[in-house]
């Protein structure tokens, strides 16, 4: 059976290939030139992993398609020593035709197979296969009813059988080989996978067949392992005139993030970035890497994923090639987490106990290729101790140990790996005893404590508080790309080396909030629930119950998780105000998503009175934006907060996005959005860079909402919240899925996809019952409104939207200002202007002591609305003074309700160009449904949009207004319906259909739908 390793499945016909679009045209090219007798070869090579087999398995299928006969061979273990044993599998299935071919050409093939050929008339070989000359002495007899090479045989031994012949020379057994394909009826595909680890005999004829292929119907498709710029082509397929070859490479990012997701091994999202970081687009291990269930192994200590059995054999070769010296230094430099040359030479020669044997084995190591040296702090990504995670010893260095090292030196030398993926493998192939030992001599070698500390670590059994100290240090500091991995498995190994269960429990509780802030969702719940609360003192028990309020599950818990958080802030305040902020900033949080009465919001404000000290900072400024009325007077940027808004301890840096996080929530909270966008865009790149997925959604989400303000078009805002979406999914944030929801169903609904709106409504509606969330409804609630409105159904509309109004006590949301707008919108048409002044007042008395610049603007729209028409005009010049144009969706709502306004004051002339100009934003953002009423508006002026002709023969009939109510009457709204888009009676809306009917010939509105169309 064949042992060779395919880079990544393919279906049986082949369609499961992806990418890879040059392999598949070249594939292509030659498959299409065989039946003209046009016979080509194409070369594969490229490292182990690359998708070499799933090419060839692609060719195979493609070629079976096309009605081209295929026969194939690859590397099958304890076949390497028997000459011609692949290519006697490639022939097996037509060496039943050799019979007709000519007696010397059949004499080749009986010399190469050993008489192997099919005896005439039995379909089975006569005589088995033989031996490498190289191996010959360990060849074993062969008996009747078996065979080294093609299966079961029916031959008779005599004693006196004739010695074997002389094995025929590569390039007359390739003119046999060719001449007995050339006899088949239909072209022929010939695939060779793992050339170079085929028998010599086998590889020396295909070459040789190589060269034959032109001007034939035989077709070569040959795949081989070669590292790019290491081993060269080899020198009969690169002299072949016809041939093509290509080295195959990494994946691009986007079809390298479609084959994890096929391969279902990554369950999240965070763990599907660390595979994509780790894989570095290598086919094989995009399928293979995870992190196999929490289980990191020794490969966490440098950064990477522990390798699978699969992955490992594809590099299995290259190790057990190596010198029991050599395959020790490769183990140890493997397993080392510092770089240095030197520290692993040291322990090397501790593990061979002769520094000659351990530079002898490094020596061998470089000349393979699986090692190699450089010179300086920072080397090649997949560093040994870094594993490409950029966290190399240097970083270590405070602790213990490298100082004074020159530029050039000995003690600056710094060993990596070409290829990081045998890292992996290099460990999944030793025994665990090897491994073990290798950690016992680089704890005791290593410069760098932590580094050291981490070696050592592995070989405790018992208790040991200050070793695990040392390893703490391995967590600290920036963690970015898939050093996250470094720092959870240091602190979780400090946490078994507790002695005493409160620092055990802090180091998990460290753990799991680490792996919250990364969006490690599994591994944050399996490290929490290894704590006994039982065993917690006071402090303990105020992490457990911060840590408890990222996990996901628990935002259902009721109001009085406020009041638990209040009192553990007060508790631990003297010994910890970090964890006093966090905590508050938690209860905040709840105040805000549960929308909890006056009660609980003066809890927590009583309580971040009473215990804040000093100057205040961006987690202040957001604990009062939670939970303090809308007003909030404009500050300067707030300066950093000494850790993150909702992740782990230890950040708060500059370039960890933390201090922009903080200032752009409270800018988004106060409807500041100009201020927030820059922001929560700043936030977002360092994230991304620091690889804290738990925070994306965090960022997007927001984005998304204000873009659909600011946004100039709304595939942005559609992107944002997609991604926020699937990413709060895969990350067990469920609130922020329902926020992304809602915010999708904004945007559908302003677009007029009114099905969709609802469908995301009803998602939200439910999310919120779950989670105990009231916040979310008001999402739902906009939605729903503005679908109604967006409908004709003006008094359904104004009705929702005044729902989020009905508690003038509570502190009003952004979304209740942005919503403020539609209220006033729907009023005139819902004849509902009185009450709306009443909100509008109300929210502007709230609002006095300062308002964002959006806020601002969208009550002077209001006021504008519901204004007296003898006050309207001023305050629609207001309204639209310069600036008005930073808020395209506002300020196209601005112009048309400016336009509608003076066109029902009989300005027709002046009402043209706002109307015009709302039309143009409002169909540039993609607001379809707002642009059409401002172009039936426009239409109604009598003046031409885009589309239609004035010399349209229903235009010529009919009055500009007479032809706006037809035109809505074919979409099917109602005689009140339309009144309410174009502020006429139902009485009205009737009595010019009655004097339509008859000019178009028509007596339904069915034929009047059916007349001038539905448009």
């Amino acid at each position: 059976m064949s042992a060779h390793i395919g880079s990544y499945d393919v279906g049986s016909d082949g369609t499961g290939l992806l990418g890879r679009e040059r392999e598949r045209n070249m594939v292509a090219a030659l498959l299409t030139a065989l039946p003209r007798g046009e016979g080509r070869v194409l070369h594969l090579s490229g490292a182990p992993g690359t998708g070499k087999s799933a090419v060839v398995r692609f060719a195979a299928a493609a070629a079976g398609r096309q009605g081209i006969r295929v026969l194939t061979t690859a590397w099958a273990p304890g076949e390497r020593g028997l000459r011609h044993a692949a290519l006697h599998r490639l022939l097996r299935s037509v060496l039943a035709g050799s019979t007709g071919l000519p007696a010397r050409e059949r004499a080749l093939l009986d010399a190469a197979f050993g008489g192997g050929v099919a005896a005439p008339g039995t379909g089975e070989p006569a005589v088995a296969g033989t031996c490498e000359p190289a191996a010959s002495d360990m060849c074993e007899p062969v008996v009747p009813g078996t065979s080294a090479v093609a299966g079961p045989v029916s031959v008779r031994l005599a004693p006196s059988a004739p010695a074997e012949p002389a094995a025929p020379a590569p390039a007359q057994l390739a003119a046999a080989v060719m001449r007995l394909l050339t006899a088949a009826a239909e072209p022929v595909l010939l695939c060779v996978d793992d050339l170079d680890r085929l028998d010599g005999a086998s590889r020396d004829t295909l070459r040789a067949l190589a060269r034959l292929c032109g001007a034939t119907r035989v077709g070569l498709i040959v795949a081989e392992r070669a590292a790019a710029g290491v081993r060269p082509l080899p020198d009969a397929l690169a002299m072949t005139p016809d041939a093509l070859t290509v080295t195959l490479g990494s994946l691009p990012a986007p079809q390298a993030r479609a084959l994890v997701t096929r391969a279902g091994r990554a369950t999240g999202y965070a763990e599907e970035q660390l595979v994509l970081a780790v894989a570095r687009g290598n086919p094989l291990a995009l399928t293979e890497l995870s992190l196999d269930g929490g289980h990191l192994g020794d490969a966490a200590g440098f950064g990477m994923l522990p390798a699978t059995s699969r992955l490992a054999e594809a590099y299995a070769e290259d190790v057990e090639g190596l010198s029991a010296p050599a395959r020790t230094v490769l183990l140890t430099a493997a397993l080392s987490a510092s770089p240095v040359t030197r520290d692993i030479l040291r322990a090397c020669t501790s593990l061979l106990g002769s520094g000659r044997a351990a530079r002898a084995g490094l020596a061998e190591t470089i000349a393979r290729g699986l090692v190699a040296e450089s010179v300086g702090d920072v080397g090649p990504a997949g560093g040994v101790g870094t594993g490409g995670a950029g966290a190399g010893a240097a970083e270590l260095d405070e602790e213990g140990g490298e100082e004074g090292v020159g530029e050039g030196g000995e003690e600056n030398r710094r060993l990596y790996f070409p290829e990081p993926l045998v890292r992996p493998a290099v460990l999944r192939l030793e025994s665990a005893a090897r491994r073990l030992a290798a950690h016992h001599a680089l704890g005791r070698c290593l410069t760098s404590r932590p580094h050291a500390a981490w070696h050592t670590a592995q070989c405790v059994a018992g208790p040991d508080e200050e070793l695990a100290r040392r390893l703490e240090a391995l967590a600290a500091g920036p963690r970015p790309g898939t050093a996250v991995l470094v720092a959870l498995a240091a602190l979780d190994r400090a946490a078994r080396l507790s002695p005493d269960p409160e620092r055990r429990a802090a180091r998990l509780l460290r753990a799991a909030e680490l792996a919250c802030d990364h969006g490690l969702t599994d591994q944050a719940l399996g490290h929490a629930r290894r704590i006994d609360p039982s065993e917690l003192g006071t402090f303990g028990r105020a992490l457990l119950l911060w840590v408890h309020d990222l996990l996901p599950g628990n935002s259902a818990v009721g109001r009085e998780r406020i009041a638990e958080l209040c009192e553990a802030a007060r508790a631990v305040a003297p010994q910890d105000p970090a964890l006093t902020q966090k905590l508050l900033h938690a209860a905040a949080r709840r105040c805000w998503w549960q929308q909890a009465g006056p009660g609980e919001r003066h809890m927590v404000l009583r309580a971040f009175e009473d215990l804040r000290s000093g100057p205040r900072d961006a987690r202040d400024t957001a604990v009062m934006a939670l939970t303090a009325a809308l007003p909030l007077p404009q500050a300067e940027p707030p300066h950093s907060a000494p850790g993150p808004a909702d992740g782990d301890g230890d950040g708060g840096g500059d370039g960890d996005g933390d201090e922009q996080h903080l200032a752009g929530q409270v800018a988004v909270l106060v409807s500041d959005l100009d201020r927030a966008a820059p922001l929560l865009e700043e936030a977002e790149a360092a994230v991304r860079a620091g690889g804290r997925y738990g925070r994306l959604p965090q960022l997007l989400v927001p984005r998304a909402m204000g873009q659909i303000w600011l946004g100039t078009q709304w595939h942005t805002a559609q992107a944002l919240a997609e991604e926020g979406r699937m990413i709060a999914g895969r990350t067990g944030q469920p609130d922020w899925v329902a926020r992304a929801t809602g915010t999708l169903a904004i945007i559908a609904t302003l677009r007029g996809q009114h099905d969709k709106a609802l469908e995301y409504a009803a998602e939200v509606e439910e999310a919120s019952l779950r989670l105990g969330q009231n916040r979310q409804l008001n999402l739902a609630a906009l939605a729903r409104a503005l679908t109604a409105s967006g409908t004709g159904r003006y008094v359904e509309a104004y009705a929702r939207l005044r729902f989020l109004f009905a508690d003038p006590a509570a502190p009003y949301a952004f979304e209740q200002v942005w919503g403020l707008a539609f209220l006033a919108e729907a009023a005139l048409p819902a004849g509902e202007q009185a009450d709306a002044r009443t909100v509008v007042e109300h929210v502007t008395a709230l609002t006095e002591a300062g308002r964002a610049p959006l806020p601002q603007r969208i009550l002077e729209y209001a006021d504008a609305v519901l204004a007296p028409d003898d006050e309207a005009e001023v305050r629609y010049r207001r309204a639209l003074r310069p600036g008005a144009g930073a808020w395209p969706l506002l300020h196209g709502m601005t112009q048309f309700g400016y336009g509608a306004w003076l066109r029902r004051r009989r300005r027709v002339t002046e009402s043209r160009t706002p109307l015009a100009t709302a039309e143009s934003v409002l169909r540039s953002l993609g607001a379809q449904p707002r642009a059409e009423q401002a172009a039936s508006e426009l239409r109604a002026t009598g003046q031409a949009t885009d589309g239609q002709s004035g010399a349209d023969d229903i235009a010529r009939v009919l009055s500009p207004q007479q032809l706006t109510i037809a035109r809505l009457a074919a979409r099917g709204l109602t005689n009140r319906a339309i009144g309410e888009q174009l502020r006429l009676s139902p009485r009205t809306v009737a009595s010019h259909l009655y004097q339509i009917f008859p000019k178009l010939g028509v007596s339904s509105r069915a034929q009047l739908a059916a007349r001038i169309g539905p448009d």
